[in-house]
This record gives structure tokens, C-alpha cells and sequence, in this order.
């Protein structure tokens, strides 16, 4: 029945009943079928009891006696729904069961994700101070070499481009080494290998060092600095991540010009201020390790292996007397008798740590969820480790990709207290396995992978912020040996000149006390692989694979030796044969 059927009905009645039905129908409160049912009942009613009334003064007063029977409005209308509601199908009562529990299931999810979504970090830990405090040892300031190797790192930020650079018009005929020379000059040819540039081009970089010594004078002042501790900024109320980037590309290139300098000074015969560059560059990489952030731990194990290749290479091209090697040997064995090789996992834990206080709410009911703003600032990696096997454009990112894609991850993300304690376990076991050799963690690659997966477990905020823990330890033990391996070559070519031979074993020059003790390879616990040959001898590591390959050179796709590699020894004496430049004709 449609409305205008119902107004027909309806019109038949007095006006008294009419009005009573259609405040009946309309405070039922149902569907609209149900309330046109209602009002045809309710019509006929009225109107079979009134159709015998011989006047309409008489039909009022029967509809006004009826409607007084009938009672309160309210509570027939409240009958009525409760009685056609137990009357329908059973299908329907499911039906609409089914919606209504949906839609307190939306209604409560509604309220959780408003009440996810507002909450706020509180920021309860100065944990920048702390890292400052925590590389600051009990010395006084003027012990300190930080200033001057920053200074130093500053001024040459301007130096690095000369008079003497060289014009080009470019164009096709213009080579590729002549176009990386006019556009980077002086760090370029710095990066370069002795053997590799014309003479002209030493003599270049000959003038640059001579015109810029008080810059490198600098960074001798401050190797000869017992500590070093900079001190971390990162602005009023900043997160620590913008500390975790120092700015560290000038003191790598006065790194190389140190280097450049040694074989510069080693070619006219200056063999002892050689090394002495050679001991200036090694300090300033101790003075960057410690517990620093991890990239200028990184910095400064890179620093230290340039020198050592430098020392190496000096002494692979230059007769040097032995008096010199053994006071080299002996600066070089003080230098690093108190070294930790060991990477340092305590700058990286507090970085953490202030970075989940930032990105997890506080003080509200609960222990703390991620604060979703905070969140999405990790933009990329974030994206890259959701979709790793990209089959969602980049596009998406934003709005959208946070609702349909990291709603779900978020609202069942582990807590703030649960991620602090599984941060703390990560960095305990980061700290025990670096303090492992390479050759213990080799042998358990996969547990220690496993173990590092389990600990993790599905925590996306940790897995975006932790480090990859045993690539870099792995990266420490390659110093170690480094250090190692280049202590026992000079050793070993000391005992030539002075005994006209070669040492049939290691085990010689600590007898004969060219050596203190044997140094140990950690990527295979045991002694360096060392064998004679006819006019010398090979000394090697077992390299990355902890594996003996014989003292097979690891070598590049283009057939180029590497110094590490998965396949392959790491090999460092005899040292490579150069590449030497092909001289223009």
C-alpha cells in the first residue's frame, strides 16, 4: 500500500481517529512497509467500529472512546514494533541482527581510530645529552682534537678548487678523466692511486699540499691530541637523527691528501716524514672510532685502512732501510696496543631510544602506539619495506596508502613499551656479536640470522631504524686485520735485510723477536695464511668467506683485485700488480 492509498483511508475516519493513527505510525519507528501495514490495520479498525454510527457527531464520540482504550501513544506504538517484529522471517531478523552488529562493530572502530590518530608524543628523555655525556671522557678541553680537525675540515672546504685548474671548453673531445678534473679538480685527483697520474698531475697536487700545509698542519696538531668528543647538535626539541649524518666528507679528503702527501715525501727519499703522514692519517681514524655514531665509526675504520694500504704500498715500491721499518713497526704496534676494534652499538641504542619517544604516543590509556605522523616522515623506507616486491606505484603514497596499507600494521603495531624492550634486546645481542671474531659469526650465520629475524619479529618501526649489524662488525674485524697483517709485513721484510732471506714461518720473527706475538686473523682464528716464494712471500686472510682458498686473489667482475670479497683470500702481500696510467702521446 502507498502513501496515497493510506491519506484515502484515512479520510474515511473521523478526524480525531485519523490523527490518532498517523502519531501512532509515525512513533513506531520501522520500516515504511511495516508503518503502512500498521495504518491499514489500525484504519480498518476505526472504521468497522464507526460505520453503524447514524451521525458524525456520534462517529467522533465512538473514535474518541476508542482512542481512549487504546491508551498511552507511545507505548501501543512500542506493541505494535515489538509485534511485527516477532513476526517476520527468521531470515530477516538475521539480516538485520547481522547489520546492527556491524555497525557497532564500525561505531567502536570509529572511536579507537579517532582516539589512535590524536594521541601525542611526550618527550621525557634528553637523550642527546646523554650521548654527549657518554663520549666525553674526564679530560680537559684543550685535549681535545675535535675543533681542530673540524676547523681543518671547514677551511679546506674552499681550498679544494685551484688557479691551476684546467680550462676546457668540453664538447665531444673532451676525455672523461679531463672532465672529471675540471669539474671536481683537486678531490678528484686526490681520490686517484700514485701510479695512476701523469707527472703532471703529482706536481699539481704537490702545489695544492704545499699551498694548503696550515690546513693539514691542523690535522697533525690534533692526531697528536690525546681524545677527541665532538658535540652532538641537533636544535631545540630535534630529533637525534640528524645527528646520525655528520658532515664528515672534508676530513676523508684530507685523509687521502695525507696519503698523497706520504707517497709524495716517499718518493724523494723523505721515508721517515712518510710514515709520519702515514701515523698522523691512522689517528685521525682511531680518534673517530669509540662510542660515536656509527657512521663516524665507519668513517674513521675507513681512514685507518687507507693509511695502512699507504704504508703498504710505500714499502712495496721504496728500498727503506731497517732501522726505519722497525721504528715505524714499533710506533705503529704502541699505536694500536689499546685499540678496541670492536664496534660500538651505544650511540645507535640512545638514538633509538629518542626516536621511539618521538614516534610513540604517552600518557594516555594503554602503553603507548605509534604516532602516525611521526610515522609516515620515513617515507621511502618505509614504502620499500612494505612493498618489496614493487607492485604498488609510489604514487600511492600518502593519505590513502596510510589508510589502506599501514591502517591494519598500525593498529596492531607492538607498543611502546614492548618496542623499547625489544630494542633493548636487539642492541644487547648487536653488542655480544660484534664482540665475537669473524669466523664465530661465520660459523653461525644462520642462527644469527634467525635470531636477528626472531628478535625484530613484525616490528616495522625497528626493523626502518636498526642497523645492519653483522655487515658492520664484519667491517671492524677487516681493520683488525689490516692492522694486523701489515705489522707482520714489516716484520717480515725487516728480517729479509737484515738476515738476506725470507722467514720460513711466522712463528720465526716472534723467536727471533722481529715480532711480538703472532697477530691472529679473525676470519679464520688462527695465524695469517704465510708462505715463502722464490724472491718472497705471500700473506693472506681467509677473507670474508672464513675459508682458505689458498691465497686465490678475489677479484672483481672485471677481473680487477678486491681486498674483500665473498669468494677468494684477502691477499696483502704481494701486493697487486699496478695499473699504471697509459702516458698521451
Amino acid at each position: 500500500m502507498d502513501k496515497r492509498q493510506g491519506n484515502i483511508l484515512l479520510s474515511r475516519l473521523p478526524r480525531g481517529a485519523a490523527d490518532f493513527i498517523r502519531h501512532v505510525v509515525k512513533r513506531i519507528r520501522y520500516r515504511r512497509k511495516v508503518q503502512q501495514e500498521v495504518l491499514a490495520e489500525l484504519a480498518n479498525h476505526f472504521e468497522d467500529e464507526v460505520k453503524e454510527c447514524a451521525s458524525a457527531q456520534e462517529r467522533e464520540e465512538k473514535a474518541r472512546r476508542l482512542i481512549e482504550e487504546f491508551g498511552d501513544m507511545e507505548l501501543l506504538a512500542a506493541l505494535l514494533r515489538r509485534a511485527k517484529k516477532r513476526c517476520r522471517p527468521l531470515w530477516r531478523t538475521v539480516v538485520a541482527r547481522t547489520f546492527q552488529a556491524v555497525g557497532v562493530l564500525i561505531l567502536c572502530f570509529v572511536v579507537y581510530v579517532a582516539w589512535h590518530f590524536t594521541g601525542r608524543p611526550v618527550i621525557t628523555t634528553d637523550y642527546l645529552a646523554r650521548l654527549n655525556s657518554l663520549v666525553r671522557p674526564p679530560a680537559d678541553a684543550v685535549q681535545n682534537a675535535a675543533p681542530l680537525y673540524f676547523e681543518a675540515s671547514r677551511l679546506s672546504d674552499t681550498a679544494w678548487h685551484d688557479d691551476s685548474e684546467i680550462e676546457s671548453k668540453g664538447g665531444g673531445d673532451e676525455s672523461l678523466e679531463e672532465w672529471k678534473l675540471r669539474e671536481q679538480g683537486i678531490p678528484w685527483l686526490l681520490g686517484k692511486k700514485f701510479e695512476e697520474v701523469t707527472p703532471e698531475h703529482k706536481k699539481r697536487v704537490e702545489d695544492w699540499l704545499n699551498a694548503n700545509e696550515e690546513i693539514l698542519a691542523m690535522i697533525v696538531a690534533g692526531a697528536k691530541k690525546p681524545y677527541c668528543w665532538p658535540t652532538y647538535q641537533s636544535g631545540s626539541g630535534r630529533s637525534m637523527l640528524g645527528i646520525q649524518l655528520p658532515p664528515l666528507s672534508g676530513l676523508r679528503k684530507l685523509a687521502r691528501a695525507l696519503r698523497w702527501r706520504a707517497w709524495l715525501r716517499a718518493e724523494k727519499g723523505q721515508f721517515e716524514d712518510a710514515f709520519a703522514d702515514v701515523k698522523t692519517c691512522y689517528r685521525l681514524g682511531q680518534h673517530l672510532r669509540g662510542d660515536k655514531i656509527l657512521v663516524e665509526q665507519l668513517v674513521g675504520i675507513a681512514i685507518e685502512a687507507l693509511s695502512l694500504r699507504t704504508a703498504r704500498d710505500i714499502v712495496d715500491t721504496h728500498k727503506i732501510d731497517s732501522a726505519i721499518l722497525a721504528s715505524f713497526q714499533r710506533d705503529l704496534e704502541q699505536m694500536v696496543a689499546d685499540e678496541n676494534f670492536t664496534i660500538s652499538f651505544k650511540a645507535e641504542r640512545l638514538c633509538a631510544y629518542d626516536e621511539i619517544q618521538r614516534s610513540f604516543t604517552e600518557g594516555r590509556i594503554g602503553k603507548g602506539h605509534l604516532y602516525v605522523p611521526r610515522f609516515r616522515q620515513f617515507g621511502g623506507q618505509l614504502f620499500d619495506y612494505l612493498d618489496e616486491d614493487g607492485l604498488v606505484s609510489r604514487a600511492i603514497v600518502g593519505p590513502i596508502f596510510e589508510l589502506i596499507v599501514l591502517g591494519p600494521r598500525l593498529l596492531r603495531h607492538p607498543n611502546k613499551q614492548e618496542t623499547v624492550e625489544t630494542a633493548k634486546q636487539w642492541f644487547d645481542y648487536c653488542e655480544r656479536l660484534a664482540s665475537r671474531t669473524a669466523a664465530e659469526r661465520h660459523a653461525e650465520e644462520e642462527a644469527v640470522d634467525k635470531k636477528l629475524e626472531v628478535l625484530l619479529g613484525d616490528n616495522m618501526f625497528l626493523h626502518l631504524i636498526v642497523p645492519a649489524t653483522a655487515r658492520i662488525a664484519e667491517i671492524s674485524d677487516r681493520v683488525r686485520a689490516d692492522v694486523g697483517a701489515t705489522i707482520t709485513i714489516l716484520a717480515a721484510l725487516r728480517y729479509r735485510q737484515d738476515k738476506g732471506r725470507y722467514p720460513k714461518d711466522l712463528n720465526q720473527l716472534v723467536d727471533t723477536g722481529y715480532l711480538k706475538q703472532l697477530p691472529v686473523d679473525t676470519f679464520s682464528d688462527e695465524p695469517f695464511a704465510y708462505s715463502q716464494t722464490d724472491d718472497s712471500f705471500t700473506l693472506y686472510s681467509w677473507g670474508e668467506n672464513c675459508s682458505d682458498d689458498g691465497g686465490r686473489v678475489s677479484r672483481d667482475r672485471k677481473g680487477r683485485p678486491r681486498m674483500w670479497s665473498d669468494e677468494g683470500d684477502t691477499v696483502f702481500w704481494p701486493l697487486p700488480e699496478p695499473q699504471v696510467r697509459r702516458e698521451q702521446t
